[in-house]
């Protein structure tokens, strides 16, 4: 059993609880406190020095907020040898895959969707203010403080891919975000900004709809090909600008002297590469208006109550069509999906306010924002940064005060931002301020984010008509239907921190026994033992079958 040292504690090794590429995570006892703890151990080698530097600087800029407020996880401190660093953190219990996993990725219901929804939005609005991009948002890296005592609270780990806005112009080629989750101007070589984390939310969401990925691409082209079969071909002007489009389109100039684009069959793309794609979906949408109609319980047509929670559902997948535009000019922002009637609540409250359903909606909603006791925070004493009260819905504007020097500097220093393409460098500003750049003539009379044109208008129950779901493969209504297994191709490491459905301050009965039986003395210090590496799950092809009903309440 190893024990860790730093500078103002000593932290004895319990458990292993992941391995990744460049590290570990172990789980370990604080002796300073008696708490249990998460310890992040990265290799301390050249290549990994500067990326792991600019991961504690972001945390410390993290830790400035208050981190049960904003949904991140709590950085208590870091120490390094020769060898490793190392990054203390909180103990959580479980990551929401490891969670679906386990409940054999059954649908999550639509109520507790909205609560993770909106905790992990009001972290990507306070990303948003610290002037950060968190650039690895996949359901890993989404973490469940404990679904006993706090069903549904999360908080959002791993920093280990976040960037500045202002350090963007540095990236030629991004390699970012996890593949089945990764927005389309990374895939195709778009400039980019913040609103990549709002499309990996989308794909998100719409997994924890499904039960299993939107998106599972084993190759980008499968992962574009995958986004055009259910939302359509990207504009042209956008396939003009991007760099990478050749490799995944071909392009034809007509009569009228304008590009017509068209993705490579898959007989193309092989000879081209000879890499041969791969179909991995076990639902293939043709838009994303089917998500209504997969996985939906026959009693949704039965009753009142059914009816009130696809209604829900259906404001759920607006809010994903909103999440999931290939223009990333056009996506919803965090602030404003905070106000979308799903999140709200203020479309069932007007219509079906003496449900059932709206009440355990609203219950939810209060798990979601009621503080966890057990761990104390620190936080900066002029920092005053907090998630919308109740009343946010009702405010026109919510106004932060006392915004910190360095978040001031950055946002000045977005004003210089730049993108750098092959053979010139193109001067970007993400927001529209007038400026015409003939390089990206497309993407500077973008449209601003409009009210959606959807009508509300709701007729009585007796006269809705009923939604056609069997066509699409349907998890409920097939007769040949199993849960599929679940697989993540990228196998890069994603800080998976665990622990016991027991308070994470008390440790358990075996747990005392070992800390029990450990000289407290001070020892040499150690970096660890030899341990089996951690594996995901293997890939996987999906087939259709009878499930076991898992309801998850």
């Amino acid at each position: 059993m190893a024990l860790l040292q730093s500078k103002d504690d000593c932290y004895d090794v319990i458990a292993v609880q992941g391995k990744g590429t460049f590290g570990e995570v172990v789980k370990a006892w604080k002796r300073g406190t008696g708490e249990m703890v998460a310890i992040k151990m990265l290799k301390n080698d050249f290549l990994r020095s500067r990326i792991i530097k600019n991961e504690i600087k972001l945390l410390k800029a993290i830790r400035a907020v208050d981190p049960e407020e904003s949904h991140f996880i709590h950085f208590i401190e870091y120490f390094h040898d020769e060898a490793k660093f190392y990054l203390v953190f909180e103990l959580l219990q479980q990551n929401l895959f490891e969670y679906q996993k386990k409940n054999g990725f059954a649908p999550v219901p639509v109520r507790h969707i909205r609560t993770i929804t909106a905790q992990v939005l009001g972290a990507l609005s306070k990303l948003k203010e610290l002037s950060i991009i968190h650039a690895d948002l996949k359901p890993e890296n989404i973490m469940l403080i404990d679904q006993a005592k706090y069903p549904f609270k999360i908080k959002v780990i791993d920093f280990g891919s976040a960037s500045m806005f202002n350090q963007v112009r540095y990236v030629k080629e991004p390699y970012i975000q996890s593949r089945f989750y990764r927005a389309p101007e990374i895939l195709l070589g778009l400039p980019f900004c913040e609103k990549v984390d709002m499309w990996s939310l989308g794909c998100i969401i719409a997994e924890l709809q499904l039960g299993c990925p939107l998106y599972p691409g084993n190759s980008e082209y499968d992962q574009i090909r995958y986004i055009c079969d259910t939302q359509g071909m990207p504009k042209s002007h956008a396939l003009c600008a991007a760099s990478k489009s050749l490799l995944f389109f071909n392009r034809k100039i007509d009569s009228n002297k304008e590009n017509q684009w068209r993705i490579k069959t898959l007989e193309e793309y092989q000879l081209e590469t000879n890499v041969k794609p791969l179909e991995k979906r076990k639902f293939i949408l043709k838009s994303l208006d089917q998500i209504e109609s997969v996985n939906v319980p026959k009693s949704y047509y039965s009753d009142v109550e059914g009816l009130v929670e696809y209604d829900d559902l259906k404001n759920m997948v607006e809010l994903i069509k909103r999440m999931l535009t290939l223009d990333s000019h056009e996506r919803i922002t965090p602030n404003a999906a905070l106000k979308h009637t799903f999140i709200s609540l203020q479309q069932l409250k007007l219509n079906y306010e003496h449900t059932k359903y709206y009440q355990l909606a609203q219950q939810c909603q209060y798990d979601g924002t009621r503080k966890a006791d057990g761990y104390h925070y620190r936080t900066s004493s002029g920092s005053h940064h907090r998630l919308p009260s109740p009343n946010y819905y009702q405010d026109e504007a919510v106004k932060d005060t006392n915004d910190m020097a360095e978040i001031q500097r950055c946002i000045k220093q977005m004003e210089n931002l730049h993108i750098a393409e092959p053979d010139k460098v193109v001067n970007l500003k993400p927001w529209s301020d007038g400026t015409y750049h003939p390089e990206l003539a497309g993407y500077q009379d973008h449209a601003y984010l409009r009210a959606s044109t959807r009508q509300n208008d709701y007729l009585h129950l007796e006269q809705r008509r009923n939604p056609v779901a069997s066509q699409f493969g349907n998890y409920w209504t097939s007769k040949h239907s199993k849960v599929p297994l679940h697989s993540k191709s990228d196998a890069s490491f994603s800080n998976p921190v665990g622990r016991n459905r027991d308070d994470a301050t008390k440790c358990g009965d075996e747990e005392r026994r070992i800390i029990n039986s450990l000289d407290l003395s001070t020892q040499k210090f150690n970096t660890g033992e030899d341990h089996a590496p951690y594996k995901k799950p293997e890939a996987f092809t999906v087939e259709v079958l009878e499930p076991s009903v898992c309801p998850i309440d």
